[in-house]
């Protein structure tokens, strides 16, 4: 019995330790926290199936659960009956976690060897089971109305999360601990505990500051509210400061007033400010004055026999005694309701004396300290603002004299109220007070009298002056409102700290449950290996004769994807050695080769090409790439992958020549796409009239008009057709047609100039610098193809008849000389926009159509110059014309 009940006290002790651990780590303001380690170890205790361990839990956790409410100092019966039912559902839970993890991996659970029994385990035991303490306990505390209903998602999610990570971490740990001795948790107490406890120190010092942080920001929050309310209720005050000061002004100028003109001066301040019960004006009146002043006010005010009056201890209106001098109310608006206080002399009131004296001493503004307001219905707290009224002197001097106070009744919590409505948070109690009054009457306001706040972390104080006196604000968030705040970031943080914790110790568990099993597997693979190798390295002999002899190129990976074999086809295509390629990994491998091909084709790596074969569930995949050799020959590049898993070479990329099928197929492309384009409109126009001269008959005039109309779309369309051809010819076959020469560009010029047909009613072009003994290497009739082609755009795009001018220039630069052969016009020139796109094929700058071509010379004209190693350059001008240049090398003959 007696080893019975200390099992019993020591499980309960544990679990209290544990569980005050989870809640040091609480989510502030919340109901459970990220990590409650507890529930781990009463999952690892009834597991173990003890006869003491089910009371030790159950004890455990209603000792923690009552611990809370104690210290807060709100312990009663319900909140016992609340810890007892949470305890019992905590118990269910590591009971229900048992059932479920014994059903799924029966016993194998004492050592948790395979991955299978190590994942189901921790998924029954931690995500599944965890549902049982999160629903029982937040249901009992919303049944008990501790959590709302907009909080009850929260609370469970939390509560759920805790218990969760609780147990993915700590119930290996504890197995660990229990099972020290017995393998294979003997060996995993080493690899376990010093990495989690590493691991969870700094998850956990991450969590406590990010949660530090988040507090610090909702304190500036709840300080920036307190500061809003600082400066309404002081810009209030200021206003009723101004509304007196101007009262005392009035008093200062007029001394003698009637009762109707202080109502009409008091009206709109009073409508305007709900929180001023009354203003007044109350007279300074010495004993030598009293009878005098009596006598005017039985006069003025129609109050037969008037007197300065006082209560006396039972609060009865009498007359005064006689003492040194008196503050009686003279004005006082609204007068309904008011009637009694005039007269009354609130001198001999202790409050009021102390605030008249400190007034006349300081010949400034003072207030009361709190009062009772009479007047009112109801009992409420009110203060008077009494401001000093003074002779104002016929002459210079100084001579003032005191007349008497301009005061203002405040109800104190209204004004608080008008001035804080809008800006008070629901769950925020806003507390005023008097710092200068006796404890037991300072309290000024609060906005909430029934609730309490436990936290005084966050509450914000600031003074406020008021007159001579001055008040404490407070603001102090409610234990509800603490609630709402729900702190995601350090949420956040704890989630993916504990994610990556339990995912760590995942990996350690599978480690270490395997290793045994992983190191048969390795060595019978070893020795498998090592009787195949034999045969491979025949195979791998064989199969570098028969690749020597491809003209395809060929690259084999072994099985840690490195190269260890490059075919001499391979070398010869890339211009590469072995020792460049031998032994790169595929990485490497893969920016090499990409580093070789033209950035428009790029090699995207023997992964991305693997990844597209495993997609397409094809044997092979394939795809083309360009070099950076002066050739720019096309490549087909394909991947096969050695499935079986066996064997020394996991894939083989091969490279196969496509240099030509390329070409083609881009030429054909193009042709379809271009002659599709650029024939429609004037095979349209061929066939409508040609329907319609078979259709009708027409005059001679008529039909001779149709069939220019139809010849010239037929022109339009052989000369797009013979540039079409033109264009596909010297792509297809680049420079091999060219006929090289070298040749005088003042020869070229003229044989441009007496071979060019220049359109009827135009001057031939004129020559410049004809004399300049220049040279160029270059196939004369593609160059002289590329001058027609600029004369004609020059004459098509300039109306002036003589006008187009050939010039021939030159330049130097670091590497070469170049010569140029100017062609320049007066036309309508082009905008820097039109200049970059001229050369595209189909563009033209004018689309009005009265212009005919398609757009396709200035292509040519660029193909047969950078094809012979030349550029062309542009120089025009909106509406002043354009200047074309031809660029060669220029040689020395």
């Amino acid at each position: 019995m007696m080893i019975f009940l200390f099992r019993v006290v020591i499980i309960a002790i544990v679990y209290l330790v544990l569980g005050r651990f989870g809640i040091f780590f609480a989510i502030p303001s919340g109901y459970a926290s990220p990590i409650f380690p507890a529930a781990g170890f009463a999952m690892a205790i009834i597991l173990q199936a003890r006869s003491s361990a089910w009371l030790g839990i159950l004890l455990g956790s209603f000792m923690l659960n009552v611990s809370i409410p104690w210290e807060k100092g709100s312990l009663d019966l319900l909140n016992a009956v609340i810890a007892f039912g949470i305890a019992l559902g905590t118990m269910l839970q590591a009971f229900f976690g048992r059932w479920l993890i014994i059903k799924a991996v029966d016993y194998n659970w004492k050592t948790l060897e395979k991955e299978r029994d190590i994942f189901c385990t921790l998924l029954y035991a931690a995500p599944v089971a965890s549902l049982v303490s999160a629903t029982i306990g937040v249901l009992i505390l919303y049944l008990s109305k501790v959590v709302s209903g907009s909080e009850f998602f929260y609370a469970w999610s939390s509560w759920w999360l805790g218990d969760t990570f609780g147990v993915l971490i700590v119930l290996p740990l504890s197995l660990a601990l229990l099972n020290y001795r017995t393998p294979p948790w003997s060996t995993r107490l080493t690899t376990l505990v010093l990495p989690m406890l590493i691991t969870l120190t700094v998850v956990g010092i991450s969590y406590m500051l990010v949660a530090q942080w988040e507090r610090t920001q909702l304190k500036l929050t709840i300080q920036k509210h307190g500061d809003q309310l600082f400066e309404r209720l002081s810009q209030r005050f200021i206003a009723h400061q101004e509304a007196l000061a101007a009262l005392q002004r009035l008093i200062e100028v007029t001394h003698e007033m009637t009762y109707s003109q202080f109502n009409t001066f008091t009206k709109i301040t009073l409508q305007e400010n709900a929180d001023i019960f009354a203003l007044s004006f109350n007279p300074y009146i010495i004993d030598s004055q009293r009878n005098a002043f009596e006598r005017k006010m039985t006069a003025k005010t129609g109050i037969a026999n008037f007197e300065i009056k006082e209560r006396d201890s039972n609060g009865t209106l009498i007359r005064a005694l006689d003492r040194e001098e008196y503050v009686a109310v003279g004005y006082i608006a609204p007068l309904n309701g008011n009637r009694p206080a005039v007269g009354y002399d609130i001198n001999s009131e202790p409050i009021r004396h102390e605030a008249i004296n400190h007034s006349i001493q300081s010949h400034k503004l003072a207030a009361t300290a709190p009062i009772q307001l009479v007047q009112e219905n109801q009992q409420r707290v009110g203060i008077l603002l009494l401001h000093p009224a003074y002779t104002i002197p016929d002459t210079d001097t100084d001579n003032v004299s005191l007349i008497g106070f301009a005061v203002a009744v405040i109800k104190v919590d209204e004004m608080i109220d008008i001035a804080t409505r809008s800006a008070l948070i629901p769950g925020l109690i806003f507390d005023v007070q008097d710092a200068d009054a006796p404890a037991d009457k300072a309290s000024i306001y609060r906005s909430q009298t029934s609730v309490k706040s436990t936290d005084s972390y966050f509450t914000w104080q600031a003074t406020l002056p008021i007159a001579d006196r001055v008040w404490t604000l407070r603001l102090t968030p409610t234990d509800d409102y603490l609630h709402r705040q729900y702190q995601l970031n350090a949420l956040l943080v704890a989630i993916v700290g504990l994610m990556l914790t339990s995912l760590i110790q995942l990996l350690l568990l599978i480690t270490t449950g395997r290793a045994a099993v992983c190191q048969g597997i390795v060595n019978e693979q070893t020795a498998e290996l090592k009787a195949k190798s034999d045969i491979l390295e025949d195979r791998n002999e064989q199969l570098s004769a028969l690749f020597s002899l491809s003209p395809d190129g060929f690259i084999s990976f072994d099985r840690s994807y490195q190269v260890n074999y490059v075919s001499p086809a391979f070398l010869q295509l890339f211009g590469l050695t072995q020792t460049q390629v031998i032994g790169l990994n595929e990485t490497d491998f893969s920016v090499l080769l990409n580093n070789l091909c033209q950035h428009s084709t790029p090699f995207y790596g023997v992964a991305h090409l693997r990844t597209l074969m495993e997609a397409s569930s094809e044997k092979a995949q394939t795809h083309v790439i360009e070099l950076l050799n002066a050739t720019s020959r096309m490549l087909q590049v394909g991947i096969r992958v050695n499935n079986s898993g066996t064997g020394t070479v996991s894939q083989i990329l091969y490279f196969r020549d496509v240099t030509y099928e390329t070409e083609v197929e881009r030429m054909k492309s193009e042709f379809l796409a271009t002659a599709a384009h650029e024939l429609r409109t004037p095979m349209a126009s061929v066939y409508g009239y040609v329907e319609l001269l078979m259709k009708q008959s027409f005059d001679e005039k008529t039909q001779h008009e149709l069939l220019s109309i139809i010849y010239k779309n037929a022109d339009i369309m052989a000369r797009l057709i013979n540039d079409l051809l033109d264009l596909a010819r010297i792509e297809a076959r680049r420079d091999r047609e060219f006929i090289y020469e070298v040749k005088a560009v003042s020869e070229l010029l003229s044989d441009a100039i007496s071979l060019y047909k220049c359109p009827k009613d135009r001057v031939s072009p004129k020559i410049v610098d004809s004399d300049k003994s220049f040279y160029i290497h270059v196939d004369v009739n593609k160059t002289l193809q590329a001058l027609f082609n600029l004369l004609s755009n020059a004459y098509k795009y300039s109306s002036n008849t003589d006008c187009v001018v050939m010039t021939i220039v030159s330049e130097y630069n670091a590497n070469h000389a170049m010569c140029g052969i100017e062609v320049s016009d007066c036309g309508i020139g082009m905008t820097p926009e039109q200049i970059e796109k001229a050369t595209d094929r189909f563009y033209r700058a004018d689309n009005s159509g009265k212009v005919l071509g398609a757009g396709l010379g200035l292509s040519i004209v660029k193909e047969i110059t950078e094809l012979q190693g030349g550029k062309i350059t542009f120089e025009s001008e909106m509406g002043v014309g354009t200047k074309v240049t031809l660029w060669f090398p220029k040689i020395e003959k």
